[in-house]
């Protein structure tokens, strides 16, 4: 391209808007820019907005964090939580009847029962070590300690022994050694956590 040529074309380019006037080249301008938000920026902004949307959606319907639990407040609630789970020392008539109702449910022979009660002092829970000596079959004896341990979820069945006299005798003689594990009564929990609280 020479000289002469590109003053050509600019002398064309003036003749061209000088016949329009300065009103239709701004309004040319306008037109030009419009077309190229249009085109180029509008769709971009459309998704980011999009995009954003969806993040709010996202974090609305997303589940709450969990609070954060100090260790001392966890300690509090597990120790509460076990606590509540024990048995109430001051009913231990109840346990006993329930021992015998269970046991003529199921249809085992209670005669008597060796009761051991004891003092955890580490704890500060109370224990109740149960012996019984029970007679019956072998299915019955398996669902009275069943039923115990569902009915009484404080009871560990710590030991059981089972002894026959003859081999075709149908009944079997068994020992059975429960735990209770107790809440001791409010005046001796307070005892046992002043007498920490002093150390």
């Amino acid at each position: 391209m020479t000289l002469e040529s590109l003053a050509r074309a600019v002398l064309r380019l003036r003749l061209f808007f000088g016949r329009f006037g300065g009103g239709a080249m701004l309004a040319a301008v306008l037109l030009a820019s419009s077309a190229f938000m249009w085109l180029a920026l509008i769709p971009g902004i459309s998704a980011r907005v999009d995009r954003e949307a969806l993040a709010v959606a996202q974090t609305r319907s997303a589940p709450l964090p969990k609070q954060v639990i100090s260790p001392r407040a966890l300690a509090a609630e597990r120790l509460a939580a076990f606590y509540s789970a024990l048995g109430d020392a001051g009913h231990t008539e109840r346990i006993i009847t329930g021992l015998f109702q269970a046991a003529s449910d199921a249809g085992v022979t209670l005669d008597k029962g060796e009761y051991t009660p004891a003092h955890e002092t580490v704890g500060r829970f109370d224990t109740y070590s149960i012996t019984l000596p029970v007679k019956g079959g072998y299915p019955s004896i398996r669902r009275f300690c069943e039923s115990v341990l569902l009915a009484t979820p404080y009871a560990a069945l710590d030991d059981i022994q089972f002894k026959r006299s003859s081999a075709g005798e149908p009944d079997v003689k068994a020992k059975l050694r429960f735990t209770m594990f107790l809440r001791p009564g409010a005046a001796v929990l307070a005892r046992a956590v002043t007498g920490e609280a002093k150390q």
